[in-house]
């Protein structure tokens, strides 16, 4: 069993931080039919106890829980039909009820425009509390639903608030604290605790240790990614973009920019950014192979504000950037080298040259390689003719 499910908080003092909107969240629940508006919106990140702290009041309390997904609300019909029945309809055991929407932020993807607004509308109506959930309020479709509703901010919890609940979890799993290692979740986990745990329990089921701990992702780091991602795919201020970039691996934020943009763009859009992220590359090669890294400013600019101003317009949709294959790219990298490789023994055979000098004067004789004349006396294998013909075209 995962212990972020065998340690879920079964009361809300046991949800760590954030007790101030968790005091809210309880007096709103409680005295719903008193408060104005019927409905609240917890607002934050991942892992900050926004859904714990729903069904840790409702097993307090005895609560049932009607638990819905924004991301099924597909139109506005949906909407109606769904909210219309949970909101009038008691609970099957007689128990007092919570109506909860989860993702919120999702309805902003809707091509029914109407959904959020439809929401709003019927929140008004409802029997029993509305407690809805969401990373992000800041989008222009859901101000009406905001107006209607109150915000309880969550925010990330503090390395100590983490580091308590992963010393409670190891007391109960009766398993030898590591005070470094504890830490070291702790401090990398972003203020995300549920993020905290999963790694607790892999580092201690044996999947890791203190020596490969380092392999546990910097999610302090990857937020950063995330939020530069947002201004690249969501925006055309190149000014703003640029200055964002300064403490970021380009080769690592290029390889999040070239997963993501096809979940971001439109197929009309997704070609020029490709080609961006192909010039981006093309630099890159340029850099590696001549050592000249003034060309490192054309690199950040083409896969950066290159792709931000190849769109035509934004997407309203709320995308979850997914992380990169890094283990595929790397096994890219290695065929594109072998390749290289492959060829250039040929080359070093032809020229009387080594392996080493056939390899380094590759660059300069890559346009002879194109002749399929010279191709035949190098004997080349078809997959190597191929891979020669993208290159040049890659860089054409």
């Amino acid at each position: 069993m995962m212990w972020v499910d065998r340690y879920s908080p079964k009361s809300l003092e046991e949800v760590k931080g954030n007790s101030m909107s968790i005091e809210l969240l309880d007096d709103f629940i409680r005295d719903f039919k008193t408060h104005a508006k019927k409905a609240v919106i917890l607002v934050g990140p991942t892992g900050t106890g926004k859904t714990a702290s729903v069904y840790a009041f409702a097993k307090e309390n005895d609560y049932e829980v009607l638990e819905l997904n924004a991301s099924d609300f597909r139109n506005k019909q949906i909407i109606e039909e769904f909210m219309d029945s949970a909101m009038n309809q008691m609970s099957l055991f007689m128990k007092p009820k919570i109506i909860f929407i989860d993702e919120i932020d999702g309805l902003s993807g809707m091509k029914d425009r109407g959904g959020a607004q439809a929401l709003a509308k019927l929140i008004e109506k409802t029997n029993f509390p509305i407690v809805m959930t969401a990373n992000d309020i800041s989008l222009d479709k859901l101000s009406t639903l905001v107006k209607k509703t109150k915000v309880l901010e969550f925010e990330g919890l503090t390395s100590s608030e983490i580091c308590e609940r992963l010393d409670d979890i190891l007391k109960f799993e009766k398993l030898k604290k590591d005070d470094f290692v504890v830490k070291s979740i702790a401090s990398r986990s972003g203020g995300d605790l549920r993020a905290a745990i999963n790694d607790l329990q892999t580092l201690y089921s044996g999947k890791l240790n203190r020596e490969n701990l380092e392999l546990i992702g910097d999610r302090k780091r990857e937020e950063d990614i995330n939020n530069i991602l947002r201004l690249i795919f969501k925006s055309k201020d190149v000014s703003l973009i640029e200055s964002s970039l300064d403490d970021i691996k380009f080769d690592e934020l290029q390889s999040w920019v070239q997963k993501n943009v096809v979940l971001e763009y439109s197929k009309k859009d997704i070609p020029g950014a490709m080609n961006s992220l192909s010039l981006a590359d093309l630099f890159k090669g340029r850099i590696m192979r001549w050592q000249y890294w003034r060309f490192l400013v054309y690199q950040k600019f083409f896969m950066s504000s290159g792709v931000a101003l190849s769109k035509e317009k934004k997407s309203s949709e709320v995308i979850k950037y997914k992380r990169p294959n890094i283990g595929l790219m790397v096994w890219q990298s290695r065929m594109r080298i072998g390749k290289r490789k492959s060829i250039s023994e040929k080359l070093a055979s032809y020229f009387r040259v080594s392996n080493k000098r056939a390899f380094q004067m590759f660059p300069d004789v890559v346009n002879l390689i194109k002749v399929p004349e010279f191709q035949e006396k190098l004997e080349l294998e078809e997959d190597e003719v191929d891979w020669i013909n993208e290159k040049l075209l890659s860089e054409s």
